[in-house]
């Protein structure tokens, strides 16, 4: 039998951290019951990573308005990016099993490759396809990522750039979302299209040493982009996250001057 390696952060938080996990896993009809759940099969590194979470079975008789909120409106859009074809196998479905993980503090990351090792195993028993509500990806059944692979911390949390805006400034919302399941705030900021390539690089790296671990500085966190250029993470003070309903704490990316990076670009090229 495989043992599967567990998921460790990098750096460990100073502050215990209280993540949550949120899988919908959908299909249609019951599922099967003649698959055992098996940890080296299915990607989990203990029993305990799989006990942390708990799984409810919520049928479309039960509350279709529940249940179709979470196929329309802005989601509809986001199934169809990720989904494609496989769209089909969404508007079927009239089953969803809900992992929930919330444990009080982790001093690791195997809570997540538990909730994880569950969908499989609901796939296996003829789940179609998964949400990851936090991240707001769908994830169609045959594209899931494989039991025992490493964590891909850009596949855990999804970077989105909001180009709807109604802003008079013309800002747009570059933002994770997903970091959550790390029980760490997410990452936003407010730029142009032309900034997105380095607003967008600096959120990625810094997602990726928050997600494994790293604690971002009150009040500030002082973002190194390249020499001599420096971002600083602050409090949200103007409500963003709640603005953009990540459901999350989130903290948000300016310059040392206390200025949005709309136009940073341009502003560095110039200095």
């Amino acid at each position: 039998m495989s043992i599967i390696a567990p998921w460790l952060f990098s750096t460990t938080p100073l502050t215990p951290r209280r993540p949550h996990v949120m899988l919908l896993v959908f299909g249609t009809g019951p599922l099967r019951d003649d698959v055992q759940m098996s940890m080296s099969q299915f990607g989990a590194p203990s029993p305990e990573s799989v006990a942390a979470s708990r799984v409810q079975t919520v049928t479309r008789t039960m509350d279709s308005r529940w249940f179709d909120a979470w196929r329309s409106g802005s989601l509809r859009a986001i199934a169809v990016q990720d989904l494609g074809a496989g769209l089909a196998a969404l508007d079927a479905a009239d089953h969803v099993h809900v992992i929930a993980c919330e444990p009080e503090r982790v001093d690791d990351l195997t809570h997540l490759q538990g909730a994880w090792a569950l969908a499989r195993f609901l796939i296996a028993r003829g789940g179609t396809l998964v949400l990851d509500a936090h991240a707001m990806s769908y994830i169609p059944a045959e594209q899931m990522h494989a039991a025992g692979e490493p964590l891909d911390t850009r596949r855990e949390v999804r970077v989105i750039y909001e180009t709807d805006s109604t802003r008079s400034d013309h800002a747009h919302a570059l933002h994770t979302r997903g970091l959550k399941k790390f029980g760490a705030p997410d990452l936003i900021a407010l730029c142009t299209d032309a900034d997105v390539p380095l607003v967008g690089q600096a959120i990625n790296e810094l997602a990726e040493q928050v997600a494994r671990g790293t604690d971002l500085a009150l009040p500030k966190h002082v973002v190194q982009v390249a020499p001599g250029v420096r971002w600083v993470a602050v409090d949200d003070e103007h409500g963003l996250a709640d603005l953009l309903q990540l459901n999350n704490a989130a903290r948000v990316i300016v310059d040392e001057r206390g200025h949005d990076l709309m136009g940073v670009l341009e502003r560095l090229s110039t200095n």
